[in-house]
């Protein structure tokens, strides 16, 4: 049975011949009785020690020598045989096993050997994450239970993703319970860093099935792990190719994103084979035109490929796209994620061109941004940021540049409405971007009045487009439904209240427009298209975007009168009341995006 306190534990024969080893009956000048009685002396064992180092630096009164790949250390026998079982049946009970007082250590390496020697004289073992692998075998066949212990206990405290599956592979190899509990624990908390890190590209095909099999895998869906084994896969392509279908198998198709399906996994060379093909129209099958797999499957399925993980979560996490900052009106590429209640300038995904007033919507497994405007001019370019890998993709050209427009998606399509030209005239054309196409369609009518500023949202079937402005700044309080259906505009009932430069969002089957240059809140039910009046916010928030966070509604930075504010008011729908979030925006910020992955 395992020791409780012990990662280590010997075999039943180990422990016997240990018994035989060292409690055999010897007779002794000093009696067993008289051995070790007194008054304690609490200095002198510490001394001792301390002295016994002396003499190993100094090379004195040494009589053994250990020898690892031609190279040797100078030793005491007597410290050897009482700190190590190994060491004891070396010199003890089989000395014809030293040859001239030499004892060659087979296996490890003469690093190794010092930081093994070292331990011997001081009690300290200098094991690292580095050198881990070669130490704690060493500590085993040496049979150096404590120090055994001792380096898994340390490596318990060191774990990261960026060594996880190392002191994985160590704990494995070692037999260590709870480092390798711990390690595989922080494995799949940790994919996304896990499977983009340097150890998860050496790792074997055993060991890389293994872990995509898992059921406990921390990802907001199946791209990671597709685009993680794709890159695995082409770090040693010629070696690696045999195990690719074996290893594909483990992806779940179903519950990738369409986007990855469509354009990554189709176009992917490696993907090309039969039973490769026929997973990917499999998993089309399954998918909806926007968004990946939600179907329900009976758990009694057997195909584990069918079935989605235990979990597909996201850390909630706020993200900015952009945005002017104040004082100076700078555009802004950056893009910054809130980790731990503090904003973090993202290096990876920055914007891919320096633009502003561009419009955005959240698509099921990304961000689409379009348009905006480039050195005083409207561009058509647009882009998709892919909200599980967190990387930019061109998308085909808008047909007509525009900027200051609003944007929607419903059914797999974004709508893109009114704007301004490149003639800097005000519009009201809408085209449409088909997601599972990859391409613009025009042919839709244009919406009753050109404007800029507005707020839209999708809802139902419908995208709901409020209030805007024409290019001289003079208000709309007009409202507008287009049915996705039926493909006609519909007039709505007029805004109760003016509301510049605010966002829409939607709460509980309601819409709501807050912010903007009048500090608005009003709430419109879409199944009685009518309009209610709500406790205003407390400051400007012109061009501050929304969300809905955690039951309420953000409203996030913008500019007033006084220009630019980072601060973020918090609305309670249920309260109708706002308070003042203890968080703020990295920057005074304005006419930027913010989006979570809740």
């Amino acid at each position: 049975m395992e020791p409780e306190d012990s990662e280590y534990s010997l075999s039943e024969a180990e422990s016997m011949d240990e018994e035989a080893s060292f409690d055999a009956p010897v007779e002794s000048v000093i009696p067993e009785e008289e051995f070790g009685c007194g008054t304690p002396d609490s200095a002198y064992q510490p001394q001792v020690w301390k002295d016994t180092g002396k003499l190993f630096q100094q090379e004195i009164l040494s009589d053994i020598m250990l020898m690892a790949e031609g190279q040797s250390i100078p030793c005491h026998k007597f410290l050897l045989a009482a700190s190590s079982e190994y060491f004891y049946n070396r010199l003890v009970t089989a000395p014809d096993t030293v040859d001239h007082n030499l004892l060659e250590i087979e296996g490890i390496s003469f690093l190794t050997l010092k930081v093994i020697v070292s331990y011997l004289y001081t009690g300290n073992i200098n094991v690292t994450v580095e050198n881990a692998g070669d130490v704690i075998p060493a500590c085993k066949m040496l049979k150096l239970h404590s120090a055994y212990d001792t380096c898994g206990s340390y490596l318990l405290n060191k774990i990261n993703p960026a060594n996880c599956v190392g002191l994985y592979k160590v704990a494995t190899a070692n037999e260590i319970r709870k480092l390798k509990e711990k390690a595989w624990l922080a494995m799949v908390k940790n994919f996304k860093e896990v499977a983009s890190g340097a150890e998860f590209l050496t790792m074997s095909a055993d060991d890389v099935e293994e872990y995509i099999q898992s059921e406990d895998l921390r990802i907001p869906n199946e791209d990671l792990v597709y685009d993680s084994l794709i890159s695995w896969m082409k770090y040693q392509p010629d070696t690696r190719r045999p195990y690719f279908y074996q290893l594909i198998k483990n992806v779940r198709f179903r519950y990738c994103s369409s986007y990855c399906v469509r354009y990554v996994a189709l176009k992917e060379p490696l993907m090309e084979n039969v039973g490769c093909q026929n997973m990917l129209l499999s998993a089309l099958k399954h998918q909806t035109d926007d968004g990946v797999c939600l179907d329900n499957i009976q758990s009694k399925c057997k195909d584990c490929s069918l079935m989605p993980r235990k979990v597909y979560q996201c850390k909630p996490t706020m993200h900015i796209i952009g945005g002017v900052s104040e004082p100076g009106s700078i555009i802004r590429r950056e893009c910054w994620r809130l980790e731990n209640r503090t904003w973090e300038a993202t290096q990876d995904y920055p914007m891919p061109m320096t633009i502003h007033f561009f419009s955005a919507c959240l698509i099921r497994d990304g961000v689409v941004i379009t348009g905006g405007s480039s050195s005083g001019k409207p561009v058509s370019k647009s882009w998709l940021l892919s909200t599980s890998t967190f990387q930019w993709s061109p998308l085909p050209d808008l047909n007509t540049a525009r900027a200051r427009h609003v944007s929607a998606c419903v059914g797999g399509q974004v709508y893109v409405i009114a704007g301004v030209g490149a003639n800097g005239v005000e519009m009201a054309s809408v085209e449409c971007f088909q997601i599972n196409s990859r391409h613009w369609k025009t042919k839709f009518p244009s919406i009753p009045k050109p404007l800029v500023h507005a707020m839209a949202v999708s809802y139902g079937q419908g995208v709901y487009v409020f209030g805007g402005t024409d290019m001289k700044w003079k208000v709309s309080e007009s409202c507008y439904v287009y049915g996705t259906n039926s493909k006609s505009w519909h007039r709505l009932p007029d805004m109760p209240n003016v509301c510049i430069c605010g966002s829409a969002v939607v709460w509980k089957d309601m819409i709501y427009l807050v912010g903007g240059f009048d500090q608005s809140c009003m709430s419109f039910n879409p199944a009685t298209s009518t309009w209610a009046s709500l406790t205003r916010c407390r400051h400007e928030h012109a061009d501050g975007p929304a969300l809905v966070w955690k039951d309420r509604i953000l409203v996030c930075g913008g500019r007033g009168n006084l220009g630019g504010t980072s601060q973020i008011e918090e609305y309670h729908p249920r309260t109708d009341t706002w308070s003042v979030s203890h968080i703020e925006l990295p920057l005074k910020l304005w006419a930027h995006f913010v989006f979570s992955t809740e």
